[in-house]
């Protein structure tokens, strides 16, 4: 953990020292993204404690504290993009820590051949199909009203599909894609079952964020204009304002979730080499994907902080937190101010009501 733990003090002063001279977050991004790359390439190199034997690691360890014979039924989890990259990866490890899978995917044909290959390399069946289009909302009510259905229970949410850096697309509500999906869909999808949450606590909502979030608006009136207006989109900043959201909406609701036995954490998993940047125009060229290979994480590697913090008895009580590299770490100040979470967070129910039907 000396490297991990090592990278996320570099970029932990860096957010603390441009922020203190106030240098600008374009100065943080550029300072912040080859300790990415530092730590990616590094890491590849830890062959005393590679990504495989972690992830076997907090798999195992999971199952020690929570034996299978001393549980009165099976734990359920859903996972959002759970077909590919670290939601494949994250999947797996669930259910071979004792869990039973939603796969709750767009795409049907995608998720099954996921499952399909999961449940070739385990032996184990405990996964299901629900479809899910975080872009719209009558596909995330309908999901949340198929699951409370078949389920009484949810242990554990991990909100972890996203769209990143797309041209200007809207939903299908009218809101701005990035920013409508990773942030609006899970607020949505995560508000309507926390019913079931609560009454199955202790349980755990994860929230998939990013490093992006340094290149995000730091003023709330910044991020609604710019998800507002078109004229003011810029595929990068949008992003970030939809990470932000995430780590935001997380630092909110962890308070309000307080003695529940809900607990509410976010994450950057890493730069990790998936289908993600699929709208990048080099993204088919073969030496920028060999050169991806090289300076990003592998799916496995980056799905290792969702693991910890969705399964770590020592995180069973944590909340309100940012992680990054299996530790917890330091997001932007603007992401942990209370009162700008607040006016996020209405922000967003009024857009809902707006573009609701």
């Amino acid at each position: 953990m000396i490297l991990e733990k090592f990278s996320n003090w570099i970029v932990s002063f860096q957010i603390n020292f441009v922020e203190r001279i106030r240098l600008g977050r374009s100065m943080l991004g550029f300072m912040a993204v080859p300790v990415e790359f530092f730590y990616a390439v590094l890491s590849k190199f830890n062959l005393a404690s590679p990504p495989k034997v972690k992830f076997n690691r907090y798999v195992i360890e999971y199952r020690k504290t929570n034996p299978v014979e001393q549980q009165s039924e099976q734990p359920i989890a859903i996972v959002t993009g759970a077909n590919s990259g670290i939601g494949y990866t994250t999947s797996k490890a669930l259910m071979l820590a004792g869990f039973h899978v939603i796969f709750a995917c767009r795409n049907k044909d995608l998720a099954t051949e996921a499952m399909d290959k999961i449940k070739k390399e385990t032996n184990l069946e405990t996964c299901e199909y629900m479809h899910l289009d975080l872009s719209s909302f009558e596909s995330i009510h309908q999901f949340t009203t198929e699951f409370k259905s078949k389920y009484a229970s949810l242990k554990l949410l991990v909100n972890n599909a996203g769209v990143m850096m797309c041209p200007y697309l809207k939903t299908k509500d009218g809101i701005e894609m990035q920013f409508g999906t990773n942030h609006v869909g899970h607020f949505i999808l995560t508000n309507n079952l926390l019913d079931v949450l609560k009454r199955s606590s202790p349980a755990r909502i994860v929230n998939v964020s990013s490093l992006a979030h340094l290149f995000a608006d730091t003023t709330i009136e910044k991020i609604i204009e710019r998800t507002t207006n078109p004229k003011k989109y810029n595929k990068i900043w949008n992003y970030g304002n939809s990470k932000i959201a995430n780590i935001m909406f997380s630092t909110l609701l962890a308070k309000k979730l307080s003695g529940t036995g809900v607990v509410v954490n976010s994450l950057h998993p890493g730069s990790v080499n998936t289908g993600l940047t699929r709208y990048s125009s080099f993204d088919n060229n073969f030496l920028v994907r060999f050169i991806k290979s090289i300076l990003l994480l592998s799916p496995t590697a980056g799905s290792l902080t969702t693991i910890k913090v969705a399964t770590s008895s020592d995180l069973e009580n944590v909340t309100g937190k940012y992680f990054a590299r299996e530790n917890e770490t330091t997001a932007l100040s603007f992401s942990q101010n209370i009162p700008a979470c607040q006016e996020l967070w209405d922000f967003t129910e009024s857009l809902i009501q707006e573009h609701s039907a």
